[in-house]
C-alpha cells in the first residue's frame, strides 16, 4: 500500500504536503456536494421557517383591524399547525432577554432572519420569534424546531467539522507518515547499531529529503569509520614495528653484566612490552564485532571467577546459578575479568554479584582495596588514564586501559556502569544490562 502511494505522490516532503491539501479540498467538494443533495432530498427542520412565518402574518395583521378578525386569521393559522399569539408587550417586557445568547444561537445554527425586525425568546417554557405589531402588542410565534438536527444546522455542521477536525486529522496523518517515522526509524538504527558493523547503518527510503538525511548520515558514518580504522591501522604498524628494536634492546641488556644499569634497562623494556600488549589488546576488534546473543549470563561470570579462583585469587561468585539473557558472551566475560584483575592487584577479596529485575541485569564487582577518589572517577574509563594516589604506583599495575575496555563493552551491550564506594572500604562497579523479557533466575 504504501508503495502504491508513494508511486504516485511526489517525492519531496513539500510536493506531498501539497498533493494531500489538493487531494483534501477534492474530497471536501465531492462529499460537500453529497451532503447538500441530502440536505435537499430530506424534509429536515429549518429555523428560518419561523421568522418568515412570523413576518407574513405579522404584516396581515397589521393590515387588519383589532377585533374579531384577527382572531380568525389567528384561528386558521391554527388549524394549518401554527402556534401563534398576540402578546401585549406589558406580557414579555420582564423576561430577560441576552443580546449575545442569541445571537450565538443564530451563528450555532445558522438562523438567518433575512433582516426581519425580530427577535428570539423564551415565553412560558418554549421559544418563540417575536415580532412588534403596534405600540402596544407583539405577535410570538412558538415554532422553534425541536429537533437540533436543521438543515443550515447539518450543512455548517458539516462544513466546520471539514476544516476543523478531518484536515487537520489529514495533515497530522501526512506528519507522521511522511515525517515522523521516517526520524523514530533513524533515532533507532542509531540507538541500536554500532558504527564498526555492517556497511549501511540508516535505509534510505522515504521523500527526497530524509533520502538525503539518510545518505548524508551513511556518509558521515563511513567518514568516521574510514577515520578509526586509519588510525587503529598506524597504532597497530607503530606497536608492532616497536617489538623488533625492543628485542635488539632486550638481547643487548641481557649481555651486560648485572648491575644496575642492566636491571633499569629490561625493567623499562618489559613496560614497554607491557604497554604494546595492552595497547594492541584495546585496539582489538572482535569484542566490537560479536553479536548480541542469548545466552547464560550466570554462567559467563561464574567460568570468570572460577578461572581466578583456580590460580589462587581470592575471586567468589554470588546470585543464581541460571540467568538466561541477551548478552555478548565473550565480550562479557573479557570486562568482568578485566574488573575482576584490577581488584585482585588492590584487594585481597573480590566479590562478583549478579541479580535480575524485570528489564536488566545487575552486575556488581566489588572490592576491599583502597578505592578511588570521587575526583578520579569521571576521568577513570577514558583510555591510559592512571589514578597514582589511588591504587599505587600505576605504573606497576597497567596503563590505564583495562576501564575503557570494559566501558566500550558495556556500551556496546546498551549497558550502564558507575563506581560507588564499597562499605567499609573499597570500590563497587555496578553494571546494568539491558535483559529480554522472561528473563528469571533459577
Amino acid at each position: 500500500m504504501r508503495g502504491f502511494i508513494r508511486r504516485f505522490l511526489p517525492q519531496s516532503v513539500r510536493g506531498q504536503f501539497t498533493a494531500i491539501i489538493f487531494i483534501a479540498v477534492i474530497v471536501i467538494m465531492s462529499v460537500g456536494s453529497v451532503v447538500e443533495s441530502f440536505i435537499e432530498n430530506v424534509d429536515l427542520p429549518v429555523a428560518e421557517d419561523s421568522a418568515r412565518r412570523t413576518a407574513i402574518v405579522a404584516a396581515l395583521l397589521r393590515e387588519t383591524p383589532v377585533g374579531a378578525a384577527r382572531g380568525a386569521i389567528l384561528a386558521t393559522a391554527m388549524r394549518a399547525g401554527f402556534d401563534f399569539e398576540i402578546l401585549s408587550k406589558e406580557q414579555i417586557r420582564g423576561i430577560p432577554h441576552s443580546y449575545l445568547q442569541w445571537r450565538s444561537i443564530e451563528w450555532l445554527f445558522r438562523i438567518d432572519r433575512g433582516g426581519i425586525d425580530g427577535r428570539w425568546t423564551r415565553i412560558g417554557g418554549r421559544y418563540a420569534f417575536v415580532v412588534d405589531l403596534d405600540e402596544r402588542d407583539v405577535l410570538a410565534h412558538f415554532g422553534m424546531p425541536d429537533s437540533f438536527l436543521t438543515s443550515g444546522f447539518v450543512r455548517v455542521t458539516f462544513y466546520r467539522f471539514m476544516a476543523f477536525v478531518a484536515l487537520p486529522v489529514l495533515i497530522w496523518l501526512f506528519a507522521v507518515w511522511a515525517v515522523t517515522d521516517p526520524l523514530k526509524r533513524i533515532s533507532a538504527a542509531v540507538g541500536s547499531a554500532e558504527i564498526e558493523n555492517g556497511n549501511e547503518l540508516f535505509v534510505e527510503r522515504g521523500s527526497v529529503e530524509m533520502v538525503g538525511l539518510t545518505r548524508a548520515l551513511n556518509r558521515m558514518r563511513t567518514r568516521i569509520r574510514t577515520m578509526i580504522e586509519n588510525r587503529t591501522r598506524m597504532l597497530r604498524s607503530v606497536s608492532h614495528d616497536l617489538r623488533t628494536p625492543l628485542t635488539r634492546l632486550r638481547l643487548r641488556a641481557e649481555r651486560m653484566d648485572d648491575g644496575p644499569i642492566r636491571t633499569a634497562i629490561l625493567s623499562d623494556v618489559q613496560h614497554i612490552e607491557v604497554l604494546i600488549d595492552e595497547t594492541l589488546t584495546y585496539l582489538r576488534n572482535d569484542v566490537s564485532t560479536e553479536k548480541l546473543q542469548r545466552a547464560d549470563i550466570a554462567s559467563v561470570l561464574q567460568t570468570v571467577c572460577a578461572e581466578f579462583s583456580d590460580v589462587g585469587f581470592p575471586v567468589s561468585y554470588s546470585g543464581p546459578d541460571r540467568l538466561p539473557g541477551w548478552c555478548k558472551p565473550n565480550a562479557l566475560a573479557r570486562a568482568i575479568a578485566n574488573l575482576c584483575d584490577n581488584g585482585v592487584k588492590f584487594a585481597s577479596n573480590v566479590t562478583v554479584a549478579l541479580t535480575a529485575t524485570d528489564t536488566a541485569a545487575h552486575i556488581t564487582v566489588g572490592d576491599d582495596g583502597p578505592g578511588i577518589p570521587m575526583t578520579a572517577r569521571s576521568r577513570v574509563f577514558e583510555p591510559f588514564f592512571k589514578e597514582d594516589a589511588s591504587r599505587g604506583i600505576a605504573s606497576k599495575h597497567g596503563f590505564g586501559l583495562g576501564l575503557s575496555i570494559v566501558a566500550d563493552i558495556i556500551q556496546g551491550h546498551g549497558g550502564r556502569i558507575e563506581l560507588q564506594d564499597n562499605q567499609p572500604n573499597g570500590l563497587v562497579v555496578t553494571i546494568d544490562l539491558p535483559n529480554g523479557p522472561g528473563a528469571q533466575p533459577t
